[in-house]
């Protein structure tokens, strides 16, 4: 028996020690100094970035430069004098029977802390605010649209960009300062009859988040207050759940910053809607502080229906939003996918439908314009969210998500839901592929004349 096998024998026999790297902030906002990497171990450990190496135990904080950790965090750390790239590199933490090692290459930018889970490793950002999910039992409505919707009284209200004036009363806005596709003219009009907050962050990729608040009534929506895509209302009452949203408006107004450019107007229209009122327990999550989506779906048994305009699988490492369907599938759960008639939704489309127990459509509509709702139904349950299926909307933007826990509103999104699907004109991913290249082979054909 060689020495390996001897040494494997040991790691198996001997006492297993816990050693993990908890945290490292390798390019923080404002002094470099202030650098760090969290550890934990239960025995003298060996922490190296491969040119200076530091004995610790238990808890401990090393940092670049003590006097600089010292007024951002307000504690001296235990060791100084780590030098950490920004760009990436590899740090151990060794033990007398393991190693722990990582390597934040996966995504970089400044003020971002990488934080271990039981999933794996994470990222924050340094400013990122840290509000828990409020659940509360409430009476509502919830409102399909296309629908005729008006807000009236005095509050708040957040959104991406405002479509259209759909308000009676007094308001105060912020939105997003730089709206893909600039802001639009009706929101530079409001902006001259209501208080307007225009909002920027670096570690906020958009403020994307659609809800408003007046008194203890909530708000919480899929568009941008005009109804005429399919797009979800949600509107309650909750003293608890106002309290939070709150919170959060004017917690972000130190994002405040000028508005961006103006953009066209745009056509607006309406429809009857569909309603339905409820009495139910909701959970309400402020993204990215916590988020539902991936626990909704990994909790999905019998059903999982998803509706969105688009999904984009790409992540910052592996594709966590198609490996969480995929384990659904694997479970048994029968996985329905409805997405918005866009071309770049055929390839994912392609992807998803080859997966087992999972049918994927992208629908067109004469009742609305574009699927513009992001929901999730199963199993009692319903998800509301106002973030796209990207790594913008699941991890990068300020959104909003409210879970309702309800039979009866189960019900009726997954009736809403299949009406979409069933009844409607629908377009087949692969038919839409099929005449993609026939339209291709066409021009191509009259291409080659036009050259002769």
């Amino acid at each position: 028996m060689n020495w390996v096998n001897l040494f494997l024998i040991f790691l198996i026999i001997a006492p297993t020690t816990a050693c993990k790297i908890l945290e490292v902030n390798p390019n923080p906002y404002g002094d470099e100094g202030a650098e760090y990497v969290k550890v934990w171990c239960d025995e003298p450990c060996i922490f190296t970035d491969e040119e200076d190496n530091f004995t610790v135990t238990g808890t401990a904080y090393i940092a670049r430069n003590s006097t600089a950790f010292k007024e951002k965090f307000g504690f001296y750390p235990d060791f100084e004098g780590i030098k950490l790239s920004n760009s990436g590199e590899d740090i151990y933490l060794i033990c007398s029977n393991r190693t722990d090692k990582f390597n934040w290459k996966f995504y970089r930018d400044e003020g971002v802390i990488y934080y271990r889970t039981d999933r794996g490793w994470d990222f924050r950002y340094e400013d990122w605010s840290d509000f828990d999910p409020v659940r509360d039992y409430v009476r509502g409505s919830i409102i399909i649209t296309p629908a005729e919707y008006i807000l009236e009284g005095k509050g708040i209200v957040a959104s991406y960009f405002i479509a259209e004036d759909n308000f009676k009363g007094d308001f105060e806005f912020i939105v997003d300062a730089n709206p893909v596709g600039g802001i639009p003219m009706e929101e530079y009009i409001l902006s001259k009859k209501y208080k307007f907050h225009f909002l920027s962050s670096n570690s906020y990729k958009n403020f994307h988040y659609k809800f408003a608040v007046i008194g203890d009534r909530v708000v919480i929506t899929t568009e941008n207050w005009k109804w005429d895509n399919r797009g979800v209302i949600v509107d309650f009452k909750s003293e608890k759940i106002a309290n939070l949203l709150r919170d959060v408006f004017y917690n972000d107004l130190k994002y405040e910053s000028e508005m961006g450019k103006v953009d066209g107007s745009k056509e607006s229209g309406s429809g009857k809607g569909k309603r339905i009122d409820f009495e139910a327990e909701i959970e309400v999550h402020v993204m990215p502080d916590s988020n539902p989506v991936f626990d909704f779906i990994e909790n999905s048994r019998g059903y999982l229906y998803i509706a969105a305009p688009y999904i984009n699988p790409e992540w910052f490492e592996g594709s966590p939003l198609i490996d969480a369907i995929e384990n659904a599938s694997k479970r048994g759960v029968k996985v329905k996918i409805m997405l918005n008639d866009y071309d770049r939704n055929l390839k994912v489309a392609e992807l998803l439908n080859s997966i087992p127990n999972v049918e994927v459509k992208i629908v067109k509509s004469a009742e609305f314009d574009e699927l513009h709702a992001k929901y999730f139904v199963s199993d009692g349950k319903v998800l509301i969210t106002s973030a796209n299926l990207n790594k913008y909307g699941l991890k990068l933007n300020r959104e909003i998500a409210v879970v309702i826990y309800d039979h009866k509103v189960e019900e009726f999104m997954k009736n809403v839901f299949l009406e979409d699907w069933e009844n409607k004109k629908e377009l087949n991913a692969v038919f839409s592929l099929i005449c993609l290249g026939f339209v291709v082979l066409i021009a191509l054909y009259f291409i080659r004349r036009i050259n002769k």
